[in-house]
């Protein structure tokens, strides 16, 4: 049974053995190893770091730019050519947020228990010279996967399994890949997959969406010695989601959860996908049809009785290449699950969690039969400023109709 964590749980788990640590945030930045400075600490007005199951994480940093006692900018709109070639300690904060390939560690969490929310690079530098108020200077800042999109690739398998495809592009990664193996082994062999002048990256989240898999990065678990970063390719509802992904949050509205706002809707939903294609070496029509009473449909499904009154609609997909049967029923199904998890979609605030990542579930209590239950977390936004640590998220609901809670 997945574990549920509740926040007074992870309250304790976060503060550690400060009594009064989980009520002050902290976070640290590290360029190749080294944190920020004391007196570029207290330049920092505000770190955000965002995840998504569908695009690369990112961080943004803001930073006062204005110096009052010398009465000229810090970081950027001081520098000369000289200075910027120096090795002085002027010329070397003049340089220290460039975008470049210097490797850059993200920590959030709370005195004397930090958690790395990203390894990457600096990307981006905009300053911003304001008549209204100080300068100051923004930076961000993408994880190492974006340095999967410096080439575009032309590969091929035959007769290979969409996950087994993924994983053959292990060695070219900066970080392993973890696949589902409950899901891979459901998985129908292609007479053909094709990478089509892509960036790497690119086809391993085309992919995905093709399956209704998710793709995140999990971190190195710090209380595993030897851990590693690794990334997950797989179901949403997979048993081999990593830890602590794999945890479930419990939020309640009115004691954990700041604000909730989840919406139902069944305007996009169906009642059955036939998907159909044409072997070319046979000549023969392939077509697979899956209803909502398959077996595998399992997601919300205390909200059926809601789909038959509104009478959904049927879809047919003949826009896509299909090689065998089991190939169009996998495809069937993986349009119907993600339906069914579009069902209801909720947006939502709670005290800064660093371990509330892209890739968890939230078990969302006392809101009433259609918007309690599990949801999966597609995006979050963590940030760290002068009002505190805040996490804001958005999940979809994908309640399978078991109590996680036991």
């Amino acid at each position: 049974m997945t574990p549920v964590v509740s926040l007074y749980e992870e309250s304790r788990r976060l503060r550690g053995s400060s009594l009064d640590g989980f009520y002050i945030p902290q976070f640290e930045v590290r360029i190749e190893g080294v944190g920020l400075p004391r007196n570029v600490l207290r330049d920092v007005i505000q770190l955000t770091y965002k995840d998504n199951i569908k695009t690369i994480d990112s961080f943004e940093l803001t930073v006062n730019n204005w110096n009052p006692s010398t009465n000229n900018f810090k970081y950027v709109g001081s520098e000369t050519a000289e200075s910027l070639q120096g090795d002085t300690p002027e010329s070397q904060r003049f340089r220290l947020f460039e975008p470049c390939r210097k490797e850059v560690k993200v920590y959030m969490g709370y005195v004397g228990n930090l958690r790395v929310m990203l390894t990457g690079n600096f990307t981006t530098m905009g300053p911003n010279f304001s008549n209204s108020g100080a300068p100051t200077l923004t930076v961000r800042g993408l994880n190492i996967l974006h340095q999967l999109r410096r080439k575009q690739n032309i590969r091929t398998w035959r007769n290979k399994k969409i996950s087994q495809a993924v994983k053959s592009l292990e060695s070219t990664l900066p970080i392993p890949i973890d696949i589902d193996r409950n899901a891979q082994s459901e998985e129908t062999p292609q007479e053909f997959v094709a990478q089509r002048n892509q960036y790497d990256i690119d086809f391993i989240f085309a992919r995905a969406r093709e399956r209704g898999y998710v793709v995140f990065i999990q971190e190195a678990d710090p209380n595993v010695q030897g851990s590693q970063p690794r990334l997950y390719f797989g179901p949403s509802h997979g048993y081999g989601v990593p830890q602590p992904r794999g945890d479930i949050f419990q939020l309640e509205w009115g004691k954990s959860l700041i604000d909730f706002k989840p919406t139902l809707t069944t305007a996009n939903q169906i009642r059955s996908v036939t998907v159909r294609g044409w072997h070319r070496r046979s000549g023969r029509t392939i077509s697979a049809t899956v209803n909502l009473d398959d077996r595998r449909l399992n997601r919300n499904r205390d909200l059926y009785d809601l789909l038959q009154k509104c009478d959904p609609r049927e879809e047919v997909v003949v826009d896509e290449p299909i090689f065998s049967q089991g190939q169009a029923r996998q495809r069937a199904i993986a349009i119907l699950m993600d339906r069914q998890k579009e069902m209801v979609k909720a947006s939502g605030t709670t005290i800064g969690l660093p371990d509330l990542r892209a890739g968890n579930r939230v078990l969302i209590c006392n809101l009433g039969s259609r918007f309690s239950g599990v949801y999966f977390v597609e995006e979050t936004t963590h940030t760290i400023n002068d009002s505190g640590y805040i996490t804001k998220f958005k999940a979809r609901r994908e309640d399978d109709g078991r109590s996680e809670s036991q």
